[in-house]
């Protein structure tokens, strides 16, 4: 999650160089927002080829895996001298993104204690961000080429530390492996008797393999269609945020938003924003529950995101003196860290919610690949709206995408804290999803 953090953010420090020329090579606007979505693509190849390599190769292999494409893709960045090698590298480090995207999380909730897994999850956001944090510190003050071949090291670190990881014991025992997932559950779990343990699994492996569901499922039973919505619900608000474009644009957005500051050091003031307010929006889902958590995420998001348009409208197209209210978007790009970070983990976590076992992987594959999709059309209606009418339209259209699905998730999303899976599916297959309430 360190590399893809790394390439993900890329744009936002190399983007606005590139722009202005004092970098490699000089591009348009247009060939920026496209450098930025074709890691979007990779991430869609990435997500769809895990789906087998999952099962066919195992849970370690593949995490193993995507250390390869990292590394060719931080080679392919160092020495690109055009825009297409530039998007080929982002190509190939977006199937590493989509790779991990999908295959850490199964493989963190196979080996992970019940107890601390939903802390386990938090793993991911975290190592993220801080690869975002890294390249936008060294890419500051280094070269595509020297910050390129510094991030290869990251793959390289991943291969000599995670190969003495143990594979999932799931995993072992749907080959057959018993000795395998033995050893596997002792180096785990650090005891020696894990029989009942091995047993229980055994079990589960066996109704899992048993009752294994088709993709036309999510279409044709009702909870399933029900669950996309609530997905489809949270994954087009999420990202209609306009997290995407600020992470993928953030030294070059915040350059504009404000005059006289280091864009650098307000993209370190946002992100350790994120980084601290994700570690403790971990500890709340189970608490106050998922409805709160997302009303109030989803209220504040659209607050937020309203007053920095209004002040961009104002410093824009007014003769009104800015300068002297400047502490003003800082508190506004703060508090949507502060907002935008419970969003973070909670729709990952009905995800694991909505589905049944025998559809949850495709599901997962589902959620996704149209993760990536929306995400690009995101990043490109931003460039479009940004370069026709201004930055502050652009918040302007997030703000309200806010509010439109805070009405959708008051309609439509369930709560499903403290209840068991089949009281969701239950809830689910309900003619009325506001009635589960």
């Amino acid at each position: 999650m360190l590399s893809s953090g790394v390439h993900e953010a890329w744009t936002s420090v190399y983007i606005p160089q590139m722009l202005n020329g004092t970098n490699t090579i000089q591009i348009t606007s247009d060939e920026g927002s496209w450098i930025t979505i074709s890691m979007g693509l990779g991430g869609l190849i990435g997500c769809i080829i895990t789906s087998f390599l999952t099962d066919t190769f195992g849970r370690k292999k593949t995490i193993l895996l995507t250390a390869f494409p990292n590394f060719i893709a931080s080679l392919l960045l160092a020495y690109a001298n055009s825009v297409i090698v530039f998007c080929v590298a982002r190509i190939i480090s977006g199937v590493a993104s989509g790779m991990t995207i999908a295959v850490i999380p199964h493989y963190l909730g196979e080996i992970a204690d019940p107890k601390i897994r939903g802390t386990l999850g938090t793993i991911i956001p975290i190592f993220n961000l801080v690869g975002f944090l890294f390249i936008n510190i060294v890419g500051t003050y280094l070269t595509i080429t020297v910050s390129s071949l510094v991030s290869s090291v990251f793959p390289v670190l991943l291969l000599l530390t995670f190969a003495w990881m143990p594979e999932s014991p799931y995993y072992l025992i749907m080959k057959g492996n018993f000795d395998g997932a033995q050893k596997s559950l002792k180096k785990l779990k650090g005891v020696s008797d894990v029989l009942d343990e091995l047993n229980r699994l055994k079990e589960t492996v066996v109704k899992q393999i048993g009752n294994r569901g088709k993709i036309v499922e999510l279409f044709t039973k009702k909870s399933n269609r029900n669950a996309l919505l609530i997905v489809f619900i949270l994954l087009n608000g999420k990202q209609f945020t306009g997290i995407g474009p600020i992470d993928a644009y953030a030294q070059l957005i915040f350059q504009q938003i404000f005059d006289n500051l280091s864009p650098l050091l307000i993209t370190l003031i946002y992100y350790m924003t994120r980084l601290i307010m994700v570690i403790v929006s971990s500890f709340f889902a189970d608490r106050i529950g998922r409805r709160p958590i997302l009303i109030v995420s989803f209220f504040g998001c659209a607050v937020t995101l309203f007053l920095l348009a209004i002040y961009l409208y104002m410093k824009s197209h007014t003769t009104v003196d800015v300068t002297e209210y400047r502490i003003l978007p800082i508190l506004f790009l703060e508090g949507f860290a502060v907002f935008y970070s419970f969003l973070t983990s909670v729709p990952l976590t009905i995800l694991g919610e909505l589905f049944p076992m025998n559809v949850k992987v495709f599901a997962s594959i589902f959620y996704q690949t149209y993760l990536y999709i929306i995400t690009a059309v995101v990043i490109k209606l931003f460039q479009l709206m940004t370069d026709n009418f201004g930055m502050e339209m652009s918040f302007f259209v997030f703000a309200i995408s806010c509010v439109f699905h805070l009405i959708l998730i008051f309609q439509f999303v369930l709560e499903t804290k403290g209840q068991s899976l089949e009281e969701i599916q239950d809830c689910l297959h309900k003619s009325e999803i506001k009635s589960s309430r």
